[in-house]
Order: C-alpha cells, then sequence, then structure tokens
C-alpha cells in the first residue's frame, strides 16, 4: 500500500471519528480582531494553500491568525483549546516581541494538547508568561490556555496553529481537496482574499517597521515646526498588479501631492506608509488625504496644519550646526539622551541607522556636494520621545 492511500485512510478515519466541529483557537471576530496570513503550504513545485492560492510559505505547516499590532497584544487576546484533550507540553519564558523572522527560534512559547482519536494540537509563539495550562491537565473545548504574543519566529503577534494525526502526518483543518473534504471547524472561517485597509493613521516622522507594529502616538494637528506629515496604513488583500494611490488636498481643494504605487507580488498582511513636506503656515487650515486602492476610494481623513507660533519646540530642547557641506553636529539638552539616528532622503529611503549609546552630542557624515544640494530628514530617538527635523546640505 503506497502512502498516499495510507494518507487518505488516515483523514477518512480521523473525519469519521469527529462528532462535532473544533472550536476556533483563537478569540474574536475575523477581519476586526484577527486575519488569517498564512494557510499549510500543500504545494511541491510551488507555493500552494488548501484553495490553491498564494495564502502560505514555502513549507509552512500550519495556520496563522494575525493580530493588527502589539497594542491588540498587550490588551491580551486569548488562545482557545479547540476541543477536549490532555495538555502534553509545555514551553514557556521566551521573549514575546520579536519583529523579525528567525527560524532558529522555532515555536518560542508552545502548548501542545493531545485529543480523543490519536489528534494532536499545537499553539505557537505565545505572550511570555501567559500560559494558563500544565502538563497532565485536561481542557475542555473552549478553554482559554493562554494570549498571542509574538516569541520564538514570529514577526508580528500571532497564533500559529497546527493539527496533527498521531503526531506524524499533518492535517489541513479547513474543507480541500488536499485532504479533507469537511472542514473541521465549529463555526465557518472565511477564506479571505478581499483588500481591506485594517488600520491607519498619520504621524509626524518616518516610522520604519517596528515603529508602525508598535503604533507610535497619531497627530492630527500640524504646523511648520513638523519637518514631516506622514499617512500609514496596515492593510492586507494585495494581488499582484493592484495599485494604490494617495492624494494630499490643500485647504482650497487642490492636489498637492500624489503617490501611487503598484505591487508586484501578492501581499496578505502589508504595512504602507507616504510622506509629505510639511506645509508652511501660509497653507494653514483643513487639509485631507484620499487612499484609493485601484482607483476606488477606500479612506478619507483631515488633519489641520496649523499657523505657526515662531516658537520652534525643538530647539527648546535640541539645536544642530554644520561643520561643512556633508557633516552635522547635533547636540541635545542635558536631560534627554539619544537612543539613536535615522536619516532618510526625500524619498524616504534609509541612509543611515546609528544606535548612540545614550550619547547627547554626536556628529552624522551624510553625502552632498555645493553644486547639488540635497536634502534629508532626520529622526533621532530620545529617551522622552523623538525629534525630526529637515536640511538642506
Amino acid at each position: 500500500m503506497n502512502k498516499t492511500i495510507i494518507v487518505a485512510i488516515v483523514f477518512l478515519y480521523v473525519n469519521s471519528a469527529i462528532s462535532q466541529g473544533f472550536k476556533t483557537p483563537i478569540e474574536g471576530i475575523y477581519g476586526k480582531d484577527y486575519i488569517i496570513v498564512n494557510y499549510i503550504d500543500w504545494g511541491k513545485n510551488t507555493i500552494s494553500d488548501y484553495k490553491k492560492g498564494t495564502k502560505t510559505y514555502t513549507g509552512h505547516k500550519g495556520t496563522d491568525f494575525v493580530l493588527s499590532g502589539f497594542p491588540q497584544m498587550e490588551n491580551g487576546v486569548s488562545v482557545i483549546a479547540i476541543d477536549s484533550g490532555v495538555v502534553s507540553f509545555v514551553h514557556d519564558g521566551e521573549p514575546d516581541r520579536n519583529t523579525v523572522s528567525n527560524t532558529e527560534l522555532g515555536f518560542g512559547n508552545f502548548i501542545a494538547i493531545r485529543h480523543p482519536n490519536k489528534l494532536f494540537s499545537y499553539y505557537a509563539h505565545l505572550k511570555k508568561n501567559s500560559i494558563l495550562v500544565k502538563v497532565g491537565a485536561s481542557v475542555y473545548p473552549g478553554q482559554k490556555i493562554a494570549e498571542v504574543g509574538s516569541s520564538g519566529n514570529s514577526s508580528d503577534p500571532h497564533l500559529h496553529f497546527e493539527l496533527w494525526y498521531d503526531s506524524l502526518f499533518l492535517i489541513e483543518p479547513f474543507a480541500a481537496s488536499c485532504g479533507t473534504n469537511n472542514s473541521y471547524w465549529e463555526e465557518n472561517i472565511p477564506y479571505d482574499t478581499s483588500f481591506h485597509v485594517w488600520e491607519s493613521g498619520l504621524t509626524d516622522f518616518i516610522p520604519d517597521s517596528d515603529e508602525l507594529k508598535t503604533r507610535q502616538k497619531e497627530k492630527y494637528v500640524f504646523n511648520e515646526q513638523d519637518s514631516i506629515i506622514d499617512f500609514w496604513a496596515l492593510q492586507y488583500g494585495l494581488k499582484k498588479g493592484d495599485s494604490t494611490r494617495l492624494e494630499w488636498i490643500t485647504p482650497n481643494g487642490n492636489l498637492w501631492f500624489e503617490h501611487r504605487y503598484t505591487y508586484k507580488r501578492d501581499w496578505w498582511y502589508y504595512y504602507y506608509s507616504s510622506y509629505i513636506i510639511a506645509p508652511s503656515s501660509d497653507n494653514w487650515g483643513k487639509w485631507q488625504y484620499n487612499y484609493y486602492y485601484n482607483d476606488k476610494l477606500m479612506l478619507s481623513g483631515n488633519f489641520e496644519v496649523e499657523k505657526s507660533s515662531g516658537i520652534s519646540k525643538n530647539k527648546r530642547n535640541f539645536y544642530y550646526k554644520t561643520l561643512d557641506n556633508h557633516t552635522l553636529e547635533i547636540h541635545l539638552d542635558k536631560n534627554y539622551t539619544a537612543q539613536s539616528v535615522d536619516v532618510f532622503d526625500i524619498s524616504g529611503k534609509k541612509l543611515l541607522h546609528r544606535k548612540l549609546n545614550l550619547e547627547n552630542q554626536f556628529i552624522i557624515k551624510l553625502k552632498s556636494d555645493n553644486n547639488n544640494p540635497k536634502m534629508y530628514f532626520i529622526k533621532i530617538k530620545h529617551n522622552a520621545g523623538y525629534y525630526n527635523f529637515k536640511v538642506i546640505l
């Protein structure tokens, strides 16, 4: 008997042994509290999820239930036992705010549960010290066993869930031609490829990916002391060839700037960011931004550009001076200690990142020449927040 027939018999047996569907392993409502970004990869020469789509990556062996970011994780999102069973393994104590994938870190904090009919479920990347069960404990369907985190090989807060038969055969819990004809779930969990903007906001600096995941304080009132105005959006359901477009509209209704981007691959979880140079107080009033997906308006909002008071808040606590046409000397007030400095060009490309080891006076060198002056945006992270300013060298 070949392996294909053995696997088919296993799936048939497991299906016939289940009398009722499993609980969803994460609390909340799909599309509001979580989304599914990755399924099991069933492909041979290319990736393929259970619907023969691209919501997976090479070798992925589970389902990723993903949160909107670290603030949601910190508020606590429950991980649920899918069925009755006995806890067979627990691992805890790993850091839970990882933002970069590292396969060597594995599951991080995780739980394994043995269910009837030789089924095993695994719940990975859990929040540190959130695990509520011990090895040998009995659990019931729907019981909270932990909270979602970002431990182990994880770049964003999410629950990685796996289902196995006898810890030997990986099971697809969704109805699929690759294994099971019926869904294992009690409630329908949609296979969603539609486009949505999940969250969005404005900042007065160019955020990197970690800052977007942790959600910096939003700002909706700006003046000429702010060097930039940045719009960001967490979105999902982008397909290759799709385009997004961001419009910045002045108080008198004119188009100030437009940014269009066409996507070169499918993205099921994607942070977008684009900015303008903050206008002077000559353009004070209520501005508007419009965000389009394939030229369909998806999001619109307002912000204020107010008249300047003439007092620079930044200059009270820091200043800089040019030593030559490509060197800046930056000083922070003695009560402020710098932690890092980032330099961006006018397109938003990061040119320099330096950790400063709590210096409050430092020098940075930039590429420039007298014949072709360039504009740079400087972002200094210090112990009380950020300083942002632009320079032309």
